[in-house]
């Protein structure tokens, strides 16, 4: 391959994972053609991109990067898989389709520019999505908000149970006394 080609496979490399903040490094060693092609048109539904790397021009790629630490994991076939919602989605998808399909294997990856194993991939798998973490901070920050709500609320329930108790009160002592007798009223025929 001429010096020309591996540049622009360098820069092309650089421009695809610009904006990736998250990355997996996969082997598809013993995948065949028809499981592959499945295998990318359901991460493309998920906005994951993969893309087969050149071991040496993507440890080049990775040193600019940052990701140096990725090099152990540039053997063999290597493919690169980045995008989605966000890396716990892009780790959960992954992660079920090598256990669907049982030949690919997680080889390692970066998660904002951190180096991760195998074994942290799986447990990225087990994080809730990024929807669910902010509806959680969001529920957290509304939680003081709807407490002080109901304190301010809960002196006006008080007062109005109060008042009915009394009005019931009020009703059920003039029931009483117009059923009783007073003293010193003759007691009516039997």
């Amino acid at each position: 391959m001429s010096k020309y080609v591996k540049e622009l496979m360098v820069e092309q490399l650089k421009d695809d994972l610009a904006d990736a903040r998250s990355l997996l490094i996969l082997d598809f060693k013993g995948l065949d053609a028809v499981a592959e092609t499945q295998m990318r048109r359901d991460l493309r539904k998920k906005s994951i991109k993969v893309r087969v790397l050149k071991n040496s021009l993507s440890r080049q790629v990775f040193e600019g990067m940052g990701l140096g630490g990725l090099a152990p994991y540039l053997t063999g076939p290597s493919v690169a898989a980045w995008g989605g919602a966000g890396v716990a989605e892009l780790a959960k998808e992954i992660s079920t389709l090598v256990k669907k399909l049982k030949k690919p294997e997680i080889k390692g990856g970066a998660v904002d520019g951190v180096v991760i194993g195998p074994d942290q991939v799986e447990a990225i798998t087990k994080l809730p999505s990024r929807e669910a973490l902010i509806a959680r901070v969001v529920q957290l920050a509304m939680s003081p908000v709807q407490r002080v709500v109901a304190l301010a609320n809960a002196p006006a329930s008080g007062l109005l149970g109060q008042i009915q108790t009394l009005a019931e009160g009020a009703e059920g002592e003039t029931a009483a006394a117009e059923a009783t007798p007073e003293e010193g009223a003759p007691n009516p025929p039997a």
